[in-house]
């Protein structure tokens, strides 16, 4: 009894004094806990701007601007003009488009704002040299570009977003924290143009370096570099096409001397320095491996004329092509090829 006793103040002692540590503990742990919480669901600077965009809009706008995550909608992508899902630019009043500015400026670096704004402005262009009194190209208008919300932005990932119009593909996910940007589509019509003097060349860099690239490559690897068939009609890897390529086509960049694998990587560079933030992290992580990366050149290096080009890993495929309108209309598209959409079971999702 008297052991049963002792053991039995003991355990009540034992209870009386942990229970302040335990009371301390569970304090600080709630706290620690707490913060841990909102560090976790501190949103990054592109969802918060889409917070503050989707806020902004009223609710009209709101219902025709967000969609679910796993819908139809956000799979189907063009550059072409035609409807789209989302919010047109001409529904946003000033506070809406400041909203949707702050958005593109996570993700697109000062060059790759400029050129997004060129590419809209064509519109205008091509507006004007397609209208005739008695038809008028409503199909060209620079405020038919729109913006749509995938998921819930405040509820976590996954979700994304796209802006989207004739020749601009902006195209973000964030799944299981991870940020996908492909399909990526940016092209111009007319490439070159003059505006009150003033040379406008929206892509001009990604065809400049490519030529001085193809035609600095001799013997050997100027045969391998180049491909024998003709100039294709478009992009291989459009929406809704589903030609293949061979994957060995083109010259591997880890065969090139040093000063031809730099000139590689200044062109991957106009396409990297697109964007800015993660996004720009995201798209340098994809080409890294330089070695990896296969260059084909398609058609003359003589200006004026058709041409085509990739730039291919077993992680991505980058395209450029120029050989409508006089080889004046410039189309360049990024895929990743077990990514797009940010998930990977998408990839194959529109018929690549």
């Amino acid at each position: 009894m008297a052991s049963h006793a002792v053991r039995g103040k003991s355990a009540r002692g034992d209870r009386r004094f942990p229970a302040v540590i335990r009371t301390l503990l569970l304090t600080t742990c709630s706290t620690l806990g707490a913060v841990a919480w909102l560090a976790q669901r501190e949103p990054t600077p592109m969802r918060a701007a889409a917070q503050a965009l989707v806020a902004a809009l009223d609710r009209e706008d709101r219902a025709r601007a967000v969609f679910p995550f796993h819908c139809a909608q956000r799979l189907d992508w063009h550059y072409v003009p035609r409807e789209r899902a989302g919010v047109p630019l001409r529904s946003l009043d000033e506070r809406e488009r400041g909203a949707l500015r702050a958005l593109l400026r996570t993700v697109l670096s000062a060059e790759g704002e400029r050129v997004v704004d060129e590419i809209v402005a064509l519109e205008s262009v091509l507006k004007e040299r397609e209208s005739t009194p008695e038809r008028p190209a409503t199909w060209r208008d620079a405020e038919a570009y729109s913006v749509a919300i995938f998921g819930d932005v405040d509820s976590g990932d996954p979700w994304g977003w796209r802006f989207e119009g004739h020749h601009v593909v902006l195209q973000f996910s964030e799944v299981d924290g991870k940020l996908a940007f492909t399909p990526h589509f940016l092209g111009t019509n007319p490439a070159r143009h003059e505006v009150g003097g003033r040379v406008v060349e929206p892509l001009a860099g990604e065809q400049s370096l490519a030529r001085e690239l193809a035609a600095a490559f001799q013997g050997t690897l100027a045969r391998r570099s180049r491909g024998l068939g003709a100039v294709p009609a478009d992009v291989v890897h459009g929406p809704g096409r589903d030609e293949r390529f061979d994957a060995t086509e083109g010259v591997a960049l880890a065969e090139l001397p040093e000063a031809l694998r730099g000139r590689v990587a200044d062109l991957l560079g106009t396409y990297v320095g697109r964007f800015d933030g993660p996004a720009r992290a995201r798209a340098s992580e994809l080409v890294a491996d330089l070695g990896a990366v296969r260059f084909l050149w398609v058609g003359s290096t003589e200006a004026g004329k058709p041409h085509y080009y990739r730039l291919h890993s077993p992680r991505f495929t980058l395209e450029y092509h120029n050989g409508q309108n006089d080889v004046n209309h410039v189309h360049t598209l990024w895929r990743e090829r077990a990514g797009d959409f940010g998930v990977s079971d998408t990839a194959t999702s529109d018929g690549r």
